[in-house]
């Protein structure tokens, strides 16, 4: 059979290997989330191109006979957590069991190797035969997360709003303000601080460098997701003596799938927990929920386990018909730092091909910020 590896540039591909791309995805997707909708095709193409500024996503295809048959997809900051990086394959579920995996992980591996990256980490969905593969190339589970569904139309509200009342007597010195997209300009810079405590969250034997949300990574966040078609709806605690913001939830809304949503992370600072903050803001959010999509799916994803203060829970609004549990995930990651020989020792090459001749995200940022 004849093998073939493409690196492919999302943000400049033309659309007819987008679309080729987005059938490979939309079984990959249903084969780990098969009670979620498939993503529209002018959804993932606006995904795929809109790429925030301080990040690459850059992806390989294998193709046999000229047909993909696994993808492979790399993440990596260029401007916070330097050592580290994401990457993920996939093998076509007909074709597993013949290498394939490992001879897409070499180029993958190559270029995060070129670009200085010590700290590999890659994640799968529980139940899926993904896990054989990382095995394979040396890597263990290193996080667990836990991801839940609800029915909003199923949601007590009689007993969000007892829990609305029980916080009000420990949360009288709070008010809740609610933040469409963009932001205020007055308001940001207390929204990214807030954000910061995300990091106190349990990361088990995963390591990575604090993450820092700036002002104009958020000012980015939000012009790239308006152009991919999503909508935040926030609600920040305040706490009235101060002004500060003390905690927050927000889910995301997507205007060509409005009958589901995602719910980002719940964060209350460490000064201002147990006294009701997280299950408060979340009867707004829920509320807009129901009135803008009447049938709405929502979902939360990357619960940690175990679930810290500062961490969205397993959605418990309600009766136990509420919500629902979904396919967790586990993020792997080779022992120590050596990964780079462990791990393409075990990788073939293969002839790689790119798309269009451009540079790759990765020496475009080589070339501009080199290292040493």
């Amino acid at each position: 059979m004849g093998i073939q590896i493409q690196e492919v540039d999302t943000r400049r591909a033309p659309e007819s290997l987008l679309a080729e791309m987005h059938a490979y995805y939309v079984p990959l997707r249903a084969e780990e989330l098969p009670d979620d909708p498939p993503v529209p095709f002018e959804r993932q193409v606006a995904d795929w191109r809109n790429i925030r500024e301080d990040e690459s996503v850059l992806r390989w295809l294998l193709r046999v006979d000229g047909e993909i048959a696994a993808v492979a997809v790399a993440f990596v900051n260029f401007e916070q957590n330097l050592d580290n990086a994401f990457a993920r394959i996939h093998v076509r579920p007909d074709l597993r069991g013949r290498g394939l995996g490992g001879r897409l992980a070499r180029p993958v591996l190559d270029s995060l190797a070129e670009d200085g990256r010590t700290r590999l980490s890659s994640y799968i969905v529980q139940g899926t035969p993904e896990a054989a593969l990382l095995r394979q190339l040396g890597l263990k589970p290193v996080y667990r997360e836990k991801c839940s569904r609800l029915i909003v139309a199923d949601v007590d509200m009689d007993l969000m709003s007892s829990w609305i009342q029980r916080a009000a007597e420990r949360a009288s010195d709070y008010e809740l303000i609610y933040l469409e997209m963009p932001f205020p300009d007055d308001v940001v810079e207390k929204y990214c601080e807030l954000q910061f405590q995300m990091n106190t969250a349990p990361r088990e034997d995963f390591e990575e460098d604090d993450e820092v949300i700036t002002p104009e990574i958020w000012r980015d966040t939000e012009e790239k997701m308006t152009s991919s078609f999503n909508e935040l709806h926030t609600h920040v605690a305040v706490h009235k003596p101060t002004g500060d913001f003390v905690g927050s939830t927000t889910i995301n809304t997507d205007r060509l799938q409005p009958e589901q949503a995602w719910q980002w992370e719940t964060v209350v600072h460490p000064d201002h927990r147990n006294k009701g903050l997280s299950r408060c803001s979340r009867r707004p959010i829920s509320s807009k929920s129901s009135k803008n999509v009447p049938k709405q799916t929502a979902s939360t994803p990357g619960t940690p386990v175990p679930t810290s203060p500062c961490s969205t829970s397993t959605l418990r609004w309600g009766s136990s018909r509420s919500s629902s549990p979904m396919p967790g995930r586990e993020t792997w990651r080779p022992p120590g730092s050596g990964w780079q020989t462990a791990i393409a020792n075990r990788c073939p090459r293969v002839g790689l091909r790119r798309e269009c001749g451009h540079p790759s995200p990765f020496e475009e940022h080589l070339s501009r910020h080199p290292r040493g």
